[in-house]
């Protein structure tokens, strides 16, 4: 063995010990997250008491640099941490997401960028939204942008965003799009998030109106698809890698944990000994065809945590090489994330169909989970045939960037 994968062994190693700590201390917080799962719903925004326990127990930068304070968690950290979150609340867990995978968006920028977030509290929580919802005219040190960024998860419980914007130039033409660090203080949250499913998130819409920022605040294309990446400190390698990538794996984090949390209802309503209303079965489990239902749930939850972990391990093995990952393992990435989908949602469905119509009643968490799940599985860049289309188009040889944003 050589001493660079020496090296990339031992990494790998440290971040395994941090990420079993991280997923031990969320764990822990399951009851209080399912407790207020229903109340956030209502307010829709999470309830203080969950988002102040995820905040103060470190679970919102599990991702972010150590300098800033973070974790250091790399992809597998977030996919770990987030699925167990949401095995309390799908919308707590999600905001957990969008906070971790920006915390990791941290390790591209500066350390003065960094200071201005992380100087007074290690705890602070930035979101993102990558569409370009803003233009950006340039200044002499910067940008001034103005702009509406919709589906900005987290919201209440952050204090400062990473969004896209588009840069102008003196004609009013686009030139390039890019990522600014903006301080949520300085605009405007307007209350939009009316939804069936993942109400909890808070995922209004965010609004800045000539809101300066410095250049070193923002993130071009190249860095943010991952086509390069900064090295501002040589031991910072869980960082090299594609935002849109780690966020595509880490959109189906939640979904994980939904569906394990569906899991863990049916199965202690089924250890509970409950009878099968309209069939001579006393006990469900008695019944061969609800055992093999819930054997297929549960191959089929495996299935999805196996192709959502291949993903990100491989994803950070190339960090830690420092290697940037190639078109076709990128669309291999977004292959695997449409597998994990297709075998979550299977599982969610057979779980409900064990449950029966019981899984509806309002007072049921089920039918919460349902919801939130049925939500968060069609977020845009968890779109199952495109892709699928993607690792398609790679595996014929066909230009994928031609019809892919984000790869």
């Amino acid at each position: 063995m050589t001493t660079i994968d020496t090296n990339i062994q031992s990494a790998l190693a440290e971040q395994a010990e941090t990420r079993a700590q991280l997923v031990a201390t969320a764990h822990e917080l399951i009851p209080l997250l399912r407790k207020n799962g229903e109340q956030s719903e209502r307010d829709r925004r999470l309830v203080d008491e969950s988002a102040l326990a995820m905040r103060s127990a470190g679970l919102l930068q599990a991702c972010g640099p150590r300098r800033a304070g973070g974790s250091g968690g790399n992809a597998q950290t977030l996919i770990e941490v987030v699925s167990e979150l949401c095995r309390g609340d799908g919308s707590a867990g999600w905001v957990a997401m969008i906070a971790n995978m920006t915390a990791w968006t941290m390790g591209l920028l500066p350390d003065d960028a960094r200071d201005a977030v992380y100087g007074d509290d290690p705890h602070t929580v930035s979101i993102s939204q990558f569409g370009a919802g803003g233009t950006g005219v340039p200044t002499k040190d910067g940008y001034r942008i103005t702009g509406k960024w919709p589906f900005a998860s987290g919201c209440y419980q952050a204090q400062w965003t990473i969004s896209g914007f588009m840069v102008l130039d003196d004609a009013g033409k686009p030139q390039e799009i890019r990522w600014a660090l903006m301080p949520i203080a300085e605009m405007e949250i307007k209350d939009s998030w009316y939804v069936a499913g993942m109400a909890g998130t808070g995922s209004n819409t965010l609004i800045a109106d000539d809101l300066v920022v410095p250049k070193h605040w923002t993130i071009d294309a190249d860095t943010f698809l991952g086509r390069t990446f900064p090295r501002w400190h040589s031991d910072e390698t869980a960082y090299r890698s594609s935002v849109s990538a780690i966020a595509c794996l880490g959109l189906g984090a939640p979904l994980l944990g939904m569906a394990e949390a569906v899991w863990d209802i049916t199965v202690e309503v089924m250890n509970g000994g409950r009878s099968i209303s309209n069939w001579n079965y006393d006990d469900a489990r008695e019944s061969p065809g609800w055992r093999s239902a819930l054997a297929e749930a549960r191959t089929a939850i495996d299935t999805g945590r196996l192709h959502l972990l291949r993903g990100a391990q491989d994803m950070d093995r190339a960090a830690q090489e420092d290697r940037v990952l190639s078109l076709d393992e990128r669309a291999r990435l977004k292959s695997d994330q449409a597998i994990a989908t297709t075998n979550l949602r299977t599982a969610v469905d057979l779980l409900l169909d064990i449950n029966g119509t019981r899984s509806f009643a309002l007072s049921n968490p089920l039918q919460r989970f349902w919801r939130d799940f049925g939500t968060a599985s069609r977020h845009g860049l968890n779109n199952g045939p495109l892709n699928r289309e993607a690792y398609a188009l790679s595996l014929t040889g066909l230009d994928m960037s031609r019809y892919a944003m984000f790869l």
